[in-house]
């Protein structure tokens, strides 16, 4: 499942080197433009940006791009928002069992329809997300600095648009020093934020807003997976959008064959103890 705004100069699965780490197979131009030329007059133009394994994807990665989205709203023109999944190199470090990139890349785009799908009536007041594959075509890390100042310079070449960093409380304050402007961060379960803390302040000048919002969820992808080993699908289910769901479960199943076997057999033995019931 391809974005539409993908360059298919790409080849495959060919990774870029450090030699051309500053190319784009985004086009912003398409991208932008329209939604600029539709922008309120006399408001900040803002795009929103997220960076991270999504390994796998789940809703509150789209749902804290949504609750930054709705806080600024009605002071700023939000033209957009990025998911920028991270390379290989880094997401293999990871818990166990691991999505390969194009794999995460068809489970954001899934995620982004179903997110659609899901609020039909609201979709042309919703916020538009695009999946950017820039940062994890690389065969080499790049950090979530260097990736917010690769696509806020694309964006400074269309015009007077401002990037924003969207994230959870906790990288907010694990990364706080790499934060002395653009970012919103989303006070969320089960991390709370101590308001006599002067790194929580807010500061419109710099575009840095600290959210607290009651629709948060303690999900993550290593409950996922975590989930997935004691074969609670329930809670797999609830974290992620349908389409992702059934990605997920069809790729550790092919992964693990030995536990789908287990399963089946689980379940004929209790089927046959229905029956003797």
């Amino acid at each position: 499942m391809k974005n539409k705004f993908h360059n298919n100069n790409r080849q495959g699965n060919d990774c870029c080197n450090s030699d051309n780490t500053n190319e784009s197979i985004v086009d912003y131009k398409k991208i932008i433009l329209p939604l600029l030329a539709n922008a309120e007059k006399g408001k900040k133009n803002i795009v929103l940006l997220t960076t991270g394994a999504f390994n796998p994807i789940h809703r509150m990665h789209l749902e804290i791009l949504n609750i930054a989205y709705k806080h600024l709203l009605k002071d700023y023109n939000v033209l957009c928002a990025f998911i920028s999944p991270s390379a290989d190199c880094y997401v293999k470090y990871k818990r166990p069992p691991n999505f390969p990139f194009d794999i995460r890349c068809e489970m954001i785009q899934a995620s982004i329809e179903d997110f659609y799908n899901e609020n039909k009536e609201k979709e042309k007041e919703m916020l538009k997300i695009y999946l950017n594959e820039w940062e994890g075509s690389h065969d080499f890390f790049i950090d979530f600095p260097e990736v917010t100042m690769h696509i806020q310079n694309e964006l400074y070449k269309i015009g007077e648009i401002e990037l924003l960093y969207v994230c959870g409380i906790d990288h907010y304050i694990k990364c706080f020093y790499s934060f002395d402007r653009n970012v919103i961060a989303i006070d969320r379960e089960p991390y709370k934020i101590n308001e006599n803390d002067n790194r929580f302040k807010n500061n419109p000048k710099k575009l840095i807003f600290i959210v607290k919002d009651k629709n948060t969820a303690p999900f993550s992808s290593t409950s996922i997976k975590v989930s997935y080993e004691k074969n609670d699908l329930e809670t797999i289910e609830k974290c992620t959008f349908p389409n992702v769901f059934k990605m997920i479960v069809n790729y550790l199943d092919c992964l693990n064959p030995e536990k789908h076997k287990e399963q089946n057999h689980e379940e004929i033995n209790n089927q046959q103890q229905h029956k003797d019931i």
